[in-house]
């Protein structure tokens, strides 16, 4: 109430001011937005960190205000109250529900408001705040910023754009990390709130949602249709009290229902886009069936990130775009947080993917200065800032695929997510980043900065991640890290193939990553149906299981020749026209590097399958069965799947070449199965039958030729009269790549990680420093202000 009215009073007062005092209370707001901000990260009370945000958001709306009033002639009234009403619903219906559930929880410390997370009805309340104040859709604060980002932009106030986003960065850093500790900490309390108490809120939650419709209705360039995801989620929360299985089930009658009014609508790549959106996630929705009990909150958001994803497909306006990414970034983190100890890697998670959005709105925010239009399409008549603004929307999709340097947030994500979210995170997920930087290269065509090609310098970002992926995939003990750096790896190739700006270029990278997505997913899935019956990630805590579960052995063994591009599956397909562009583009070094990483994934590749199935088993494991029929009917399907394009290569590569089409000169033809290009061909069906001839001939000499095995027993192994003090010492698969370690370990030496470490460190000693100010001190207190009133006069004039 008091910000309300101070806000009142501050609006009625600056048409007042001379001319020279606007601009200064501007920039007085954002200061005071930034640095209150700042000094939040540090933060641990909770009334106190609601408090630095209140003043934050104040400050914001002060900022805006003023920018705002001194462009009003330039800006319709409509915008400005969509801006500064948005900003300020958002914040007052925001802010005092979370001071009334500060009020019934009596927690100072936000580490101790775990006591919420044996409360649903809590968890949902303070989710929603918070996403509201971090400015996430569907609130009102998402239309203010989307707004306030494109009128900054029209005005060229760059910097206000850049300083507003990055305080909302910090904004959002200390409150899901509040969030993190509420619900993922151990608790023995439970607060249950009474009725009284608990109503406002519940009335302030409802506000919330609909100010927030009430606003998109207001908005141009949006349709009410990209709700449905939300409206999806909504009807699940309320029948989260069925049995997984069921909430399963009604998941995948939605994903397919969705699809099928979607897809027949889409044409070219965005119809293969959602057959790796919807048709893949229907598939991998089979293996979460696995689970028991209730599994609360998981079916939501798994259908809210999967309809977005199909809604990005369909965008015809930036903002629809923008507002699909969005949902999908919120709904996969809070699948990824579900992780037993993925705290630190969802917030990891969410800070990058917001910075990439922010990224991906700035460049919105420029394009709509230069064509004044939200239409996607419109871009391509951009001239003057294409090479800023495609820079900012790459390296935003960049960030999602997680392309080296900006990968750190990866491997925790994939390896602390539930054993079955982190299929979707590397074989959908990454794909999102994948369809944007195609989607945007086909608008804005080459781009160069200073006479450099930007396709070119992403080629070799591309290799270089495939390179370093691999190799640090190798020296992984934990078996889904192994996977997480794999996929960054994989990825890598498509990013490569993306920045050809061929016609086989683009065919390869498309190929690739439905190739990606079939092995991916399936090593994942297979992987999680091991770890869910060994109960370790630890892979030299695994062996011999290859007859304890044959069927994910042949279902790893598939993945990992598909993997890494030998004959006869469909991965030497995809590598021989991967190095087939490279060559006929004349990217001769950056062909020599990803050959060199290929080989480098034929030793992690190995490891996976020698020391998870082969050699001696453990006696704790000898009586582990194979893994559940809900993980092994997706992971066949893959397999079956994989079978096809590997035999009949034509079945999708000849679509791909027809959506490829319109944007390059076709460069390959078909004579039956065998597929020309002007340097090589390659017959996928005649390689399949050849391989598999030749495998029949030696597994029959074998069978002939063999007359007796000779079988190890368990602990077959002699020791120099001593017992082994830790179990890494009795397996041979710890420590594995020791020598490749002592030669090229230096090349992986964490200085990516130091580098963001260290920044990081930086803002929360400089919000330390800032903190010193506050001594509770009355007479410190009346410095700072006639400190403040001297700087102001200096600054303002007579």
């Amino acid at each position: 109430a008091n910000s309300g009215a101070m806000f009142f009073v501050l609006y009625k007062l600056m048409p007042l001011l001379p001319g020279n005092f606007i601009p200064y209370i501007a920039g007085l707001g954002l200061v005071t937005f930034f640095l209150s901000n700042l000094m939040g990260l540090k933060q641990k009370n909770a009334r106190r960190l609601l408090g630095y945000s209140s003043i934050a958001q104040i400050g914001l709306l002060i900022s805006v205000l003023a920018l705002l009033l001194q462009y009003n002639s330039d800006i319709p009234l409509l915008t400005l109250v969509l801006i500064v009403g948005g900003l300020f619903l958002n914040h007052f219906f925001a802010k005092a529900g979370l001071f009334w559930l500060a009020g019934i929880i009596k927690k100072e410390d936000i580490r101790d408001w775990s006591v919420i997370s044996r409360n649903p009805l809590f968890v949902l309340l303070f989710g929603t705040f918070v996403l509201a104040l971090v400015g996430l859709p569907p609130f009102p604060g998402f239309w203010a910023k989307w707004e306030l980002i494109l009128q900054l932009a029209s005005h060229k106030l760059g910097f206000w754009m850049w300083a507003i986003l990055l305080g909302s960065l910090l904004e959002l850093v200390y409150y899901l990390r509040w969030f993190g500790y509420a619900v993922k900490k151990d608790s023995k309390e439970f607060v249950f709130g009474d009725f009284s108490g608990t109503l406002p809120i519940v009335l302030f939650f409802f506000a919330l949602f609909y100010s927030g419709l009430f606003v998109s209705n207001l908005i141009k360039g949006f349709s009410l249709f990209y709700f449905l995801p939300i409206l999806v989620a909504t009807i699940l929360f309320a029948l989260d009290w069925l049995n997984a299985k069921i909430k399963g089930f009604l998941s995948l009658l939605i994903v397919a229902a969705f699809s099928y009014y979607l897809i027949p609508n889409l044409t070219g790549i965005n119809r293969l886009f959602s057959y790796m959106f919807l048709i893949a996630g229907f598939i991998q929705i089979i293996a979460t069936m696995n689970a028991k009990g209730t599994r609360q909150g998981f079916y939501p958001f798994l259908v809210l990130m999967l309809l977005s994803l199909g809604n990005l497909l369909i965008a015809e306006t930036t903002l629809q775009f923008f507002f699909a990414w969005e949902l999908m970034a919120v709904s996969s983190y809070f699948l990824i947080i579900r992780g037993k100890n993925a705290e630190k890697s969802a917030l990891s998670y969410i800070i990058f993917s917001s910075a990439g959005a922010y990224l991906i709105l700035l460049g919105f925010g420029y394009a709509f200065a230069e064509t004044n239009s939200l239409f996607i399409y419109s871009l391509a008549g951009i001239l003057r800032s294409s090479p800023l603004i495609f820079i900012l929307l790459s390296l935003g999709f960049l960030i999602k695929s997680g392309a080296l340097g900006l990968h750190i947030w990866l491997p925790g994500t994939y390896a602390e997510s539930d054993d079955d979210v982190s299929p979707f995170i590397s074989s959908i997920l990454s794909k999102a980043g994948i369809f944007g930087l195609i989607l945007f290269l086909i608008i804005f065509g080459k781009q160069y900065l200073l006479k450099i090609s930007l396709p070119y310098l992403l080629g070799w970002l591309g290799v270089l991640t495939a390179f370093f992926g691999a190799l640090m995939a190798v020296f992984q003990e934990d078996i889904k890290k192994l996977l997480a750096y794999s996929s960054m790896s994989q990825v890598g190739y498509i990013v490569m193939t993306i920045g050809l700006m061929s016609h086989l270029g683009w065919v390869t990278a498309i190929y690739l990553s439905f190739n990606h997505l079939f092995f991916k997913a399936l090593l994942f899935l297979a992987i999680a149906g091991v770890i869910s019956r060994v109960q370790t990630r630890n892979m030299y805590e695994m062996g011999g299981l290859i007859k304890k579960m044959p069927l994910s052995f042949i279902s790893v063994l598939i993945a990992i020749i598909a993997l890494a591009g030998v004959p006869p599956l469909s991965g030497f397909g995809s590598k021989w026209m991967m190095y087939t562009a490279l060559i006929e583009k004349g990217w001769y070094y950056i062909a020599g590097l990803a050959f060199f990483a290929s080989t480098v994934a034929f030793l992690y590749c190995f490891r996976l399958i020698h020391t998870i199935f082969l050699g001696q088993g453990k006696q704790k494991h000898k009586d582990v069965k194979e893994a559940s029929l809900w993980f092994i009917i997706p992971q066949y399907i893959f397999i079956m799947l994989i079978m096809a394009i590997s035999m009949f290569p034509n079945l999708i590569i000849k679509p791909i070449s027809e959506a490829v089409n319109s944007n390059f000169p076709a460069t390959i033809n078909w004579q039956g199965n065998t597929l020309l290009s002007s340097i090589g061909y390659w017959n996928g069906n005649m390689v399949m039958k050849i391989v598999m001839g030749v495998f029949l001939v030696y597994l029959m000499w074998l069978l002939l030729r063999v007359k007796s095995v000779q079988k190890v027993k368990q602990f077959n192994i002699v020791y120099a009269a001593e017992r082994p003090e830790r179990p890494e010492t009795t397996h041979f698969a710890h420590n594995f790549y020791a020598h490749y370690q002592k030669a090229l370990g230096f090349l992986v030496r964490p200085l990516i990680t130091k580098f963001w470490n260290s920044i990081a460190e930086g803002f929360h000693s400089v919000a330390m420093l800032f903190r010193t100010l506050y001594t509770g001190n009355g007479q410190t207190y009346a410095l700072h202000i006639i400190i403040f009133l001297v700087l102001s006069y200096f600054i303002i004039g007579k």
